[in-house]
C-alpha cells in the first residue's frame, strides 16, 4: 500500500464511521428525529464530545449521549427542565419512588415495569446497566412498545414486546427496563 493511500485510509477511519455499502456518518450528524427533535450520531457508546448547554445555561448532558437526547426532547417538546442534572441514565429511575408517584429529582411521574399500566408515547424508558440507558417511547399498545434512542451506534429505533402477567400487570419483555417516567398531565 502506498504511503498516500495509507494516510487516506487512516484519515477516513478517524473522520467517519461507515457501513457497507458506503454509508458514512460524521460525529454529530442527524440520524433520525421524533416530533422534530433530532437524534445525532455519537460514534461509539463511549464517545465523549463535551457537555451541551442551552443558551440559558441549562445542562442537557454529554453531547450525543442518550441522556442528552432525552433532556433535550423534554425541554423542546414539554418545556420541562429536570431539577437534577446529576447521574447516569440508570439514575433516572429512583427505586425508592412507588409506582405512579412523583420522582422529585426528574420532576416526572415514575412507573415501574410490571405495574398496572404500560408506557405512553413521549415517556422516558429507563434501562438498567452499569450506566444504564434512556429512550423516548414513540408508540405503545398492549403488545409492543416502540422507542427512539441516541447513542446506540446507528440504531435509533427499536421495540420491546409487552406481556400481561397473571395478576393483570404488564411487563416489558426486556428485563433491563426498570420503568418509565412521564410528564404530569
Amino acid at each position: 500500500m502506498s504511503s498516500f493511500l495509507a494516510v487516506a485510509v487512516i484519515f477516513v477511519s478517524l473522520s467517519y464511521h461507515f457501513d457497507f455499502p458506503f454509508q458514512y456518518y460524521e460525529i454529530g450528524e442527524e440520524l433520525d428525529s421524533f416530533n422534530g427533535v433530532s437524534v445525532y450520531y455519537n460514534g461509539t457508546s463511549a464517545g465523549i464530545h463535551g457537555v451541551y448547554y442551552t443558551d440559558e445555561g441549562y445542562e442537557l448532558g454529554v453531547k450525543w449521549q442518550c441522556v442528552e437526547f432525552v433532556r433535550r426532547y423534554y425541554l423542546e417538546i414539554y418545556g420541562h427542565k429536570m431539577p437534577s442534572d446529576l447521574g447516569n441514565a440508570v439514575d433516572y429511575y429512583d427505586e425508592s419512588v412507588p409506582h405512579g408517584e412523583f420522582n422529585a429529582s426528574r420532576g416526572l411521574i415514575q412507573f415501574k415495569n410490571n405495574g398496572a399500566s404500560i408506557p405512553s408515547s413521549g415517556d422516558i424508558l429507563v434501562f438498567a446497566g452499569e450506566y444504564g440507558h434512556v429512550a423516548i417511547v414513540t408508540s405503545a399498545n398492549r403488545s409492543t412498545i416502540e422507542f427512539i434512542q441516541q447513542n446506540v451506534n446507528k440504531k435509533s429505533r427499536d421495540e420491546i414486546t409487552t406481556d400481561k402477567s397473571i395478576q393483570g400487570h404488564y411487563f416489558l419483555s426486556d428485563r433491563n427496563v426498570l420503568g418509565w417516567l412521564r410528564i404530569s398531565p
